[in-house]
């Protein structure tokens, strides 16, 4: 058995969590654009064909409206003849929490923010003028992480997953960061930005930096516009 770097409580919560815990989004909340509508890419053959992983970036200021894009169709509230997210959650779960650390997004502070999935909104949690020193540190100087535009954390909310079936909540959590993470990139894609997760990461700076100690990060994504070679 693979052991996670995470905690993981696999007691039965009884009732299931709320997914919208006001408690959990507070602060200035900054409401975001709609999705882009003039896509790079439409076609999704061509679209699963050029996705990857890029690495390099260029200082080009990404927008609001592309970072609304990625995050309305990676884990927004759909609500249409039924209210779903845009990915598989086990049991109805949705036990991810969305964190950003924002560094080169217009009219957006640089700082770390959540990311409201019903509102489609941003809640301010800090801001800070540079936080290069302790991302090469939680990253493990993957220097790369430095020029992106904005980092996606996906956070663990461990009750959600856990409340009833708690033996498979470790497995559930990852995977539906895997399905958020296939859509953040298809997202990105369509956009003609360049996109890359990221496992390799020092857990307790990780948690402690987005402030998510109660829920894990599990999964990061970097986020801008393309660059170079990468």
């Amino acid at each position: 058995m693979i052991e996670s770097t995470f905690p993981v409580h696999t007691e039965g919560q009884g009732l299931k969590p709320d997914f919208i815990d006001p408690n959990f989004y507070q602060g200035r909340e900054i409401p975001l654009p709609k999705p882009a509508e003039n896509l790079y890419e439409r076609d999704f053959t061509q679209l699963s064909k050029k996705r990857k992983s890029g690495r390099a970036y260029s200082k080009v200021t990404m927008t609001q409206k592309q970072l609304s894009h990625i995050l309305y169709y990676s884990y927004h509230l759909m609500e249409d003849t039924r209210v779903h997210l845009p990915v598989p959650t086990a049991c109805n779960g949705r036990s991810l929490r969305l964190y950003l650390c924002i560094l080169n997004v217009l009219d957006l502070e640089k700082g770390i923010y959540k990311y409201h999935p019903k509102n489609h909104s941003l809640f301010l949690v800090q801001r800070f003028s540079d936080a290069e020193e302790d991302l090469q540190a939680i990253f493990l100087k993957q220097n790369f992480l430095l020029k992106a535009s904005c980092l996606l954390a996906l956070g663990a909310h461990l009750p959600s997953a856990s409340y009833k079936y708690p033996s498979e909540a470790e497995k559930f959590i990852l995977l539906e960061a895997g399905h958020v993470g296939q859509q953040i990139q298809l997202a990105a894609e369509s956009l003609n930005l360049a996109s890359c997760p990221v496992a390799k990461y020092d857990q307790a700076l990780a948690d402690a930096f987005f402030q998510a100690e109660e829920t894990p990060i599990t999964y990061v994504f970097s986020l801008g516009t393309r660059g170079g070679l990468g």
